[in-house]
């Protein structure tokens, strides 16, 4: 389907963006001395997703995800390690088969506001498949205890199997907890 090449190249721009974007924030701070230091944090969260596929929701599998990560000022990289908890039919795919999935990614925040924007490569792995994609999503991290943070977050992906949308997009809302170290 030739008409869906522009969304994703939509969204290659886009993923770009933020990456030079997060690139060049990093860089400015990294030339100060006083911001150095780095930050390391895990946030585990349990989440569940929401498949639009043909004109029909369909739920899709509870999964969790374990996201450690480092961090400079405003930009986070982390590599999101997910698994599903179940397997359920998802509209004749294989989408909501048993599958494990790795997160590469950056979040960036910007200061003061518990606000950040994600965006990840989700490497899908199935048991006789693979998939991979684009994830964008928007999430916060609110303190409860010094080193220890509630998370919450909504992430959507483009992807392979799905056609880059043209076939179908998630919608996946995700809670937890996060410490620092």
């Amino acid at each position: 389907m030739n008409h869906h090449h522009p969304n994703t190249a939509l969204a290659l721009l886009f993923a770009l963006a933020i990456t030079f974007t997060a690139g060049v924030a990093a860089a400015e701070e990294g030339s100060d001395s006083s911001s150095s230091s780095s930050d390391l944090s895990l946030a585990v969260t349990i989440g569940e997703s929401a498949y639009f596929i043909d004109g029909s929701a369909y739920r899709g599998p509870v999964t969790l995800e374990a996201v450690p990560s480092i961090g400079w000022s405003m930009l986070e990289v982390d590599l999101g390690l997910c698994a599903t908890l179940e397997s359920i039919k998802v509209a004749g795919t294989n989408i909501g088969d048993w599958n494990f999935t790795f997160r590469p990614g950056v979040r960036v925040a910007p200061p003061i506001l518990p606000l950040y924007l994600r965006a990840a490569i989700p490497l899908q792995i199935y048991e006789n498949d693979f998939d991979w994609g684009f994830m964008f999503g928007v999430g916060a991290q609110l303190p409860v205890l010094p080193m220890l943070a509630l998370v919450l977050e909504v992430d959507t992906a483009l992807t392979k199997n799905l056609e880059w949308g043209g076939k179908g997009v998630p919608l996946e809302f995700r809670a937890g907890a996060s410490i620092s170290f």
